[in-house]
């Protein structure tokens, strides 16, 4: 007689859920029809909540109520996964998940805080012997910096405070007019060359299950068009990413491609970035391959992806009677109003 058993859904928490990235993971992810997914983000109309499964409107990662909220949601939800997809939650998620036993689709505690911090992240770089640009901090001797450079916050995402030097005399005045302690920025050489974004699909394990290197074409904050290329210099940089610094879990990079062909790494974020879609449509579904690989299923590896795929973002609209758009703020032994059956 065949069994009526079916395998239970595997419960994950995707944060960040208003990202065009979030989207195309919780839309991705339920097609598989292995997952059951929770969303949650701090705006209350964030396009992500309505396609998962089960949405929450949560405080900002930098309120003390964050933390409180994301267990109460734990509590009632009960993943077995959690995804931080916004920089400023990813630490917090770790300390989470340490008290909850959930298991987060990250890198450790130690590389997300040092990869967080772009002054640090550039020490470790150099200590490990990975080509990164001259970098110093603000607080620099301003003639030992060479032109034309690129300052930054230490700390931020999405190009934010992103401004580009010619002289000393720009350096001062953007130091001048900032909102920040000079010793709160980063400055680095400005590297000429092909930029890319790459995907390092690294196990929880530390197992290096595929990299999918994406050159960038077109960028506003996030890219906007990117295609994926077949690069075994890169590529063998961002395994010794891993193999020296020891991520443990799914991390990106974004590099210049020099003249010469050396790749250059500007920053790495420890999480998932927004072309997740692009590596997703090109065969590679470094979510899915992930969580399974940490459930200790076989993942056959090197995972192929296809070279020269395009990606092209653009913007949509969705219509819904106002009446229909509600979700719960989490309150303890309160359910998602959107909660829905498996």
């Amino acid at each position: 007689m065949a069994s009526n058993t079916t395998k239970a859904l595997t419960r994950v928490l995707l944060s960040g859920a208003g990202g065009s990235g979030s989207i195309e993971m919780i839309r991705t992810l339920k097609e598989t029809g292995h997952y059951r997914i929770v969303a949650v983000d701090a705006s209350p109309y964030a396009f992500g909540l309505k396609l998962a499964d089960a949405g929450y409107v949560v405080p900002m990662a930098t309120a003390t109520e964050f933390k409180p909220a994301i267990e109460t949601i734990i509590a009632q939800e009960k993943p077995g996964y959690l995804i931080p997809l916004v920089d400023e939650e990813i630490l917090a998620c770790h300390d989470i998940a340490a008290r909850s036993g959930v298991k987060v689709i990250a890198p450790t505690p130690e590389f997300c805080r040092l990869s967080l911090d772009k002054w640090l992240t550039w020490q470790a770089l150099r200590t490990a012997g990975i080509a990164t640009p001259s970098t110093w901090l603000g607080t620099e001797n301003l003639d030992r910096i060479k032109y034309p450079a690129v300052i930054k916050p230490r700390w931020g995402r999405g190009s934010r405070g992103v401004a580009y030097l010619h002289r000393a005399e720009e350096l001062k005045k953007y130091l001048g007019n900032a909102p920040e302690e000079p010793q709160n920025y980063v400055i680095q050489s400005l590297i000429e060359g092909k930029e890319y974004t790459v995907s390092a699909v690294v196990g929880l394990d530390g197992a290096i299950l595929a990299v999918v290197p994406k050159e960038i074409i077109t960028k506003r904050g996030i890219t906007l068009v990117g295609v994926t290329r077949r690069a075994p210099t890169i590529e063998a940089l961002c395994r010794q990413i891993q193999e020296r610094l020891q991520a443990n879990g799914p991390f990106n990079v974004q590099l210049v491609d020099d003249d010469s062909g050396q790749p250059h790494v500007i920053e790495i974020n420890p999480r998932y970035s927004t072309t997740v879609a692009l590596t997703i449509a090109a065969g590679v579904h470094e979510v899915d391959i992930v969580i399974r690989h940490a459930q200790g299923e076989p993942v056959p590896t090197p995972i192929k992806f296809v070279p020269d795929l395009m990606m092209i973002r653009y913007h949509t609209q969705e219509y819904i009677p106002e009446t229909q758009w509600s979700f719960s703020h989490p309150e303890p032994g309160q359910k998602s109003d959107r909660e829905r059956s498996e």
